[in-house]
């Protein structure tokens, strides 16, 4: 019975694991590709991918050769890759593989390691968005190593738009980007037959990739197909509207000109019509299989008679845009039968269609909602090329791009979630590059589509750890270091982050409108890395650097210092800032501007010569960002830090005097006002604040503000210099860059309804919008001034060029901004500026109320009080 059971137990573990590749520093294998490949491109491709393995053989000790196929050692066993004749004689036939599939096969002692090579089909006329060959081959080979020689892919190997074959210009063995966890032995199960077909048959950003690392993380690169676009402006772009005006959209009584490249259609033209279906046709005619089709970001109707009358759905553009693409693909499957056409199901188009519930064979629909919310309403309709969608995983809702935003734990649940629901592709939407703090995230993403059922971030996150800091102490520390990193951020990670389930709320049931749950980003940040977490973030790092002596983990662990520090940065000023607020003094005001210049200061090293030397390419700050980027001076979607104290002058900020918060009284008057009434002389004169940088004298301007039963009335005087003429422009131009007076009200506390008027030197200067009428806060206009607005209000200007002035009477009735006449004592929000315009399209600005944590015109925060008498 003990022998039978040890003969068994012998038996088993033979079978189990009987075809050894290494053992002890040896291996009599040899790797084989074909003796000829489709493309040079292929071919060069194909050689890093032997050289990688050759690598991990190398690094276990053992030295073995790549060969053509016809120049293989008969008497020894190979590992045979890609389209082999070998492979073809044992039934592999790359054809009948879909997308990134591959297969993994023993024969005799041989291994097929083969995937679906093909080259593009399509041209690759846009460097930033390249077409790419598919190697299949290397993702069976990435794989292959991954799961049989323990070879690890933590960080991206090369930079984006590089294929494998750029593995050619670094030395794989000392990379800090992949680890060949050592190991004596290395075999595999002599029955081993694997055929396998990603889950994702796309999954990209931009910068897209298709290095080692990539394809090991399931990052596959479009290779045939157009992907998640908004195609409209694609078809129509914004210069068509010189010559066809009548294909933009009629808003408020005239065609609607494209500004900053977008632009906005009229649909009922048959041309527009004709012209969005045969730029689709024509990306098919050029090689692709499947093409995008999407209506424009922002998107705003055609106020014109036919397009209300278009499919007879009244108002209802969701039902015209879902109509009008059903008809778009029949006329696609009709003139290209099998080519596939993507639908952008997003804002006005997220819910499904209602007058039809079965879309046309060639339909796929990409969701940009991928949250079972987003994915429940579409379960009963019948779309049959399945699903594709969109993550917004990394786009900053309120917090920055260069800070983490997400866990391991979130990722699980994502991964699980579309695989559930069979997303075959995703476009990422915000890449994710923080390889230092959220590296193990991105692995657990990629590890997690590998087989989403039986994997777990918490196994994955050790497995990352213990490769990519060796040393079990390092590896310790660090899992504590992200697990303290992850924690303090679980809640934005999982409900305030872009697209999750309280990023918006609603205060009362009842309320039609959705308000952003955070508003503040100073408030977040605060929240997000108090002192407390910072102090033990460092306290582990601290640990794992004194402990760190292999080249490889000291390099990964600066990645992590470096990303870190600029967090400490950030996080140190956003405190220091909090700090002044509650106790502005001089000492507090020089701690923060104290803390900016350091800030600034840390910047620069990030771009001396050298820096990240030892990665082949720099991994932080990304590729195409400068040090203006990094200090926020620009905002980005859900991005408000250009404003904000990061971007002040310091040393100017040292000199000036502090600005201000401001309250005034505004007079009743029954008299019937104009520019010169003598009433005016009687009201208060309020001077608004210069803000530095001034670029000229100092130009002063007043304001006198007085009201009566009908409407409140602002009087500006303005210096102005030796030229007193001035352009006009067209009605909903902004004029922040042009010689005008600017005024900001707040009429409804209890509603984030902010009115903008603007009136230029020019009396034909004007400009209004309202911000906090889109309740859609995927909508890129939502929180930003929304021009489409128009007030009935009056203003009267006067130039008076011998004195250096120019005068503006506005007038703004109650019933413009939805409010009964002010009781007395009634206080308003609202702010006023004036912007001077220079030579050489330089301004100099002035404003009211302000403060030292932002000097912007439309900072609701800094506005001040009116209150009526």
């Amino acid at each position: 019975m003990k022998l039978t059971l040890l003969t068994a137990l012998l038996a088993g573990s033979l079978s189990a694991a009987d075809l050894t590749l290494l053992e002890s520093g040896k291996s009599d294998y040899q790797i084989v590709v074909p003796a000829k490949l489709e493309t040079p491109a292929l071919a060069a491709c194909l050689e890093q991918t032997a050289r990688l393995l050759q690598t991990a053989f190398k690094a276990g000790g053992a030295e073995i050769s790549v060969v053509s196929e016809a120049e293989r050692d008969a008497s020894k066993p190979a590992l045979l890759l890609g389209n082999t004749r070998f492979a073809q004689e044992h039934g592999f036939a790359p054809a009948q593989l879909r997308d990134w599939s591959y297969v993994h096969r023993v024969i005799g002692r041989d291994v097929i390691i083969a995937g679906n090579d093909q080259p593009s089909k399509t041209p690759s006329d846009n460097s930033r968005r390249p077409n790419w060959d598919r190697v299949g081959t290397a993702k069976a080979a990435v794989d292959f190593a991954r799961q049989y020689l323990g070879v690890r892919f933590l960080y991206p190997d090369l930079p984006g738009y590089t294929p494998v074959s750029g593995a050619s210009k670094i030395d794989l063995m000392n990379s800090p980007a992949i680890e060949f966890v050592p190991q004596k032995t290395a075999t595999l199960p002599d029955t081993l037959n694997v055929t396998k077909t990603p889950l994702l048959r796309v999954n990209t950003a931009h910068p897209a990739g298709a290095s080692f690392y990539d394809l090991a993380h399931n990052r596959f690169p479009r290779v045939d197909e157009m992907f998640g676009g908004h195609t409209w402006e694609r078809a129509i772009p914004a210069e068509n509207f010189e010559k066809h005006p009548e294909y933009f959209a009629l808003i408020s009584g005239s065609r609607s000109k494209p500004e900053g490249g977008r632009a906005q259609y009229c649909l009922s033209n048959p041309e527009v019509q004709d012209l969005i279906y045969r730029d689709l046709t024509k990306w098919l005619d050029k090689g692709y299989l499947s093409v995008d089709l999407g209506q424009p970001d922002g998107f705003r109707e055609c106020q014109c008679e036919k397009c209300k009358a278009l499919y007879g759905t009244g108002k209802d553009w969701s039902e015209k845009i879902w109509i009008f693409n059903r008809k778009t693909a029949e006329r696609v499957e009709k003139s290209h039968p099998g080519r596939q056409v993507t639908m952008m199901s997003y804002i006005l188009t997220a819910a499904p269609p209602k007058s039809f519930t079965q879309f046309p064979a060639n339909t796929c629909i990409m969701l940009t909602g991928t949250n079972e919310e987003d994915i429940i309403p579409w379960r009963g309709i019948e779309v049959p090329r399945g699903f594709t969608g969109y993550v917004y995983n990394w786009c900053p809702n309120l917090g920055t791009r260069y800070t983490p935003m997400r866990t391991p734990g979130y990722i699980e649940l994502q991964a699980q979630r579309l695989a559930q629901n069979r997303i075959q592709s995703l476009y990422r939407d915000g890449p994710g590059q923080l390889f230092g703090l959220e590296g193990p995230v991105y692995y657990t993403m990629g590890r997690m589509f590998d087989d989403p059922a039986n994997l777990h971030a918490r196994d994955l996150i050790v497995e990352y750890c213990d490769a990519a800091f060796g040393n079990k102490s390092i590896a310790f520390y660090m899992r504590a270091f992200y697990e303290d990193l992850y924690n303090g951020i679980a809640l934005y990670s999982d409900h305030i982050g872009t697209r999750t389930d309280v990023w918006t709320f609603k205060p009362l049931p009842t309320d039609t409108r959705g308000r952003k749950t955070v508003t503040d980003p100073f408030q977040l940040i605060a929240f997000l890395y108090p002192p407390k977490l910072l102090a033990s973030l460092e306290s582990s790092l601290k640990q794992s650097e004194k402990l760190a002596t292999a080249p490889k983990v000291k390099t990964r662990l600066a990645l992590v210092r470096c990303e870190f520090d600029y967090l400490k940065h950030f996080a140190r000023v956003v405190h220091l800032h909090q700090a002044y607020q509650m106790m502005p003094d001089a000492g507090s005001v020089n701690r923060l501007l104290d803390a900016i210049d350091a800030r600034n200061a840390f910047l620069t090293t990030l771009y001396a010569k050298g820096h990240q030397k030892e990665w082949s390419h720099v991994l932080f700050p990304f590729n195409g960002h400068d040090i203006n980027h990094l200090r926020l001076a620009h905002d980005g979607y859900q991005e408000p830090y250009a404003s904000s104290c990061f971007n002040w002058d310091t040393k100017q900020m040292r000199n000036a005097p502090p600005p201000g918060q401001k309250k005034l009284n505004v007079a009743r008057t029954n008299a019937k006002l104009t520019l010169d009434s003598p009433e005016w002389q009687s009201a208060a004169a309020h001077e608004l604040t210069l803000l530095p940088p001034l670029r000229t004298l100092p130009r002063k301007t007043t304001i006198r503000l007085l009201h009566d039963d009908q409407a409140l009335h602002i009087r500006a005087e303005a210096e102005i210099g030796e030229d007193g003429k001035f352009a006009a422009y067209n009605r909903d131009r902004l004029l922040t860059n042009q010689e005008a007076f600017d005024v900001y009200l707040a009429p409804q506390p209890a509603q984030a309804l902010y009115y903008r008027i603007t009136q230029g030197a020019n009396a034909a200067s004007k400009y209004d919008a309202l911000n906090g009428r889109i309740s859609d806060v995927m909508d890129p206009r939502h929180g930003k001034d929304d021009p489409t607005w128009n007030g009935e209000w009056s203003s009267s200007t006067r130039v008076d060029a011998a004195g250096k002035r120019w005068y503006a009477h506005l007038v703004i009735p109650y019933s413009v901004l939805g409010v009964e006449a002010p009781a007395k004592g009634t206080a308003w929000r609202a702010n006023f500026g004036r912007n001077h315009a220079l030579p050489r399209e330089q301004i100099d600005h002035a404003i009211w109320s302000s403060s030292l944590s932002s000097l912007s015109m439309d900072d609701p925060e800094i506005m001040g009080d009116i209150v009526f008498e």
